[in-house]
């Protein structure tokens, strides 16, 4: 999980919830914090015995204002030396480690890559906007650039009886994608518990064909289900119809995070194995897909102690 400060709803939580004697431990379980940072915050912040979230947010916002990245802002030879190397098409990792020759006794004239940027991207130095697109790497998008689902679930809202494993019905999707100029999509549905695959051809990665995939899978109660979790391609923009379909819920990856869906991942490869890169898409009939599905779930695993996918999701 990255690392950010707390924002003001959570201070109201916390204030909330402490004042009415709920344990550190248990109020960083309901944020999904370090308890260490619970810890903190209540110490460095509160008021006598009681911890209150204005005068708490008021206090870090004045450390903010006195910490170290201001006290350079303010220096203006700093300034002027960013300012002068950006117009001339420096990167800020280089201004970096230039500042560094060129200053070697004066601590002042000291700056790291990532504070350029942070200055740039809130305005803090003078004409920021066109200094910005002097960078290289202007108005290039980086990493995951796919869609934002509206009322989606996030995975760390999932249970944490998905996490353990505990049980059956909590599957991940993906997708395989077939052929270089006709694509054909493979839908893979694998049961986190009992390694379970489902695997069906796709048309094309229209949300309907990912629905029909879904539908063919789990109607009619065939398998158990519980939960549901893929990234976030557009062929998965289907969470309200599936939510409202089957009654059960649907989470999302963080973006670029496949790590987060490793049982589907792991899946992927063994099916690579029968259809590896270059595969023909012509030869990825269902009676193919279909025979494929049924050795994987009549293989026995090692983390399944030597039973099958089929053994486990059937008993």
């Amino acid at each position: 999980m990255d690392y950010h400060h707390l924002t003001p709803k959570e201070r109201a939580l916390i204030a909330q919830l402490w004042n009415n004697g709920i344990s550190m431990r248990q109020l960083a379980r309901r944020l999904q914090r370090s308890p260490a940072t619970i810890s903190r915050e209540i110490k460095r912040n509160r008021s006598g015995q009681k911890y209150l979230s204005v005068p708490a947010q008021a206090k870090y916002l004045e450390r903010r204002m006195k910490c170290h990245r201001t006290k350079l802002y303010q220096d203006l030879d700093l300034t002027s030396y960013i300012a002068e190397k950006l117009e001339l098409s420096w990167s800020p990792e280089q201004i970096s480690g230039r500042i560094r020759l060129d200053y070697p006794d004066d601590e002042n004239m000291k700056i790291s890559h990532s504070s350029i940027y942070r200055w740039l991207h809130t305005n803090l130095l003078p004409r920021s906007v066109q200094l910005t697109m002097k960078l290289r790497h202007y108005g290039r998008k980086h990493g995951e650039t796919r869609g934002y689902k509206a009322g989606a679930r996030e995975i760390r809202e999932r249970s944490k009886d998905v996490l353990r494993r505990k049980r059956l019905g909590d599957w991940e999707a993906d997708t395989i994608v077939f052929g270089k100029t006709r694509h054909t999509y493979l839908l893979n549905v694998t049961d986190r518990k009992s390694r379970y695959s489902c695997l069906a051809v796709l048309c094309n990665s229209k949300r309907e064909e990912v629905m029909r995939g879904f539908e063919f899978f789990f109607e009619g109660g065939k398998l158990p289900l519980r939960t549901v979790t893929s990234d976030r391609g557009i062929e998965f923009n289907c969470h309200h119809e599936f939510e409202s379909r089957f009654e059960a819920l649907y989470y999302y990856t963080r973006p670029a995070s496949p790590w987060q869906k490793p049982t589907v991942e792991n899946t992927n490869g063994l099916i690579r194995q029968f259809f590896p890169r270059g595969t023909n898409f012509t030869e990825l009939t269902p009676e193919a897909v279909a025979f494929v599905m049924q050795l994987l779930n009549n293989r026995p695993r090692k983390c399944l102690n030597w039973k099958t996918p089929a053994e486990v999701i059937s008993s």
